[in-house]
């Protein structure tokens, strides 16, 4: 006998997909779950950015009580450096990836979230000058930002208590897509969706001419890619870290 009820399950896919959803167009994102009910919805900006371990399949493989450490070390730090972005609405760890997603109203924020990547690149750095003297290998990762207008929905099982918010549109989807690519086949270590390049460039070239060279069109496939660090951070790690 099936542990599913699939006649009531039936019935309730069909109500779902005859109520009609109550979009709320929106400035902000819902600070709170209970904003979000299962019939609206909030459309509004998004800004999200993954960091990516590469190789990580073949790492993970072994049962090493000293990668247990590193991996903490890095998603720890990488944690730190996303939430000190204070529009952040999660925060996450998928698998290899951590992930943060923000509350995106301005211009400026779409730059700080460009400065929260050129930041977790420049941590990869002091990270594997420190592992090294550790005796690890060096590890690579791959850092993918993007922006879009989202529809946010409350998603699950009402009766369960698990529930979450769920990001439809480019935002997230570009980001994850982007660190996966980064640092790979050549491309550069950190990957900017076209959507959020095109908001950005003109507030970053204000500040500094290089910014527009430093930022490279990859046109075959219509995305933006640099490795820019934190100048202060880099400084830093090149005078001994001390």
């Amino acid at each position: 006998m099936s542990i599913y009820n699939y006649k009531k399950g039936k019935e309730k896919i069909i109500e779902i997909l005859n109520t009609k959803t109550n979009i709320i167009r929106a400035p902000y994102m819902p600070l709170d779950l209970e904003e979000l009910t299962y019939d609206n919805a909030y459309l509004t900006w998004v800004g999200a950015i993954f960091i990516d371990i590469k190789g990580s399949s073949e790492l993970f493989i072994k049962k090493d009580e000293r990668l247990a450490r590193l991996m903490r070390a890095f998603i720890r730090e990488a944690i730190v450096i996303m939430a000190d972005f204070e529009l952040y609405r999660e925060i996450g760890i998928r698998g290899d990836s951590v992930y943060a997603i923000y509350d995106i109203n301005t211009r400026e924020h779409l730059v700080r979230l460009f400065k929260v990547a050129i930041t977790l690149n420049s941590f990869l750095r002091m990270l594997n000058k420190l592992i090294v003297e550790k005796g690890y290998d060096e590890i690579e990762a791959g850092i993918g930002i993007g922006a879009d207008e989202n529809l946010i929905v409350k998603a699950g099982y009402e009766r369960s208590g698990v529930s979450d918010r769920i990001w439809i549109g480019r935002a997230v989807v570009d980001a994850s897509n982007l660190a996966d690519m980064a640092n790979r086949n050549g491309l550069m270590p950190i990957c900017i969706s076209d959507i959020l390049y095109k908001r950005i460039i003109d507030d970053l070239v204000s500040k500094n001419e290089g910014f527009r060279y430093f930022i490279k069109h990859n046109k075959e496939l219509n995305i933006y890619e640099c490795n820019i660090v934190d100048s202060e951070l880099d400084k830093w790690i090149d005078e001994g870290m001390m």
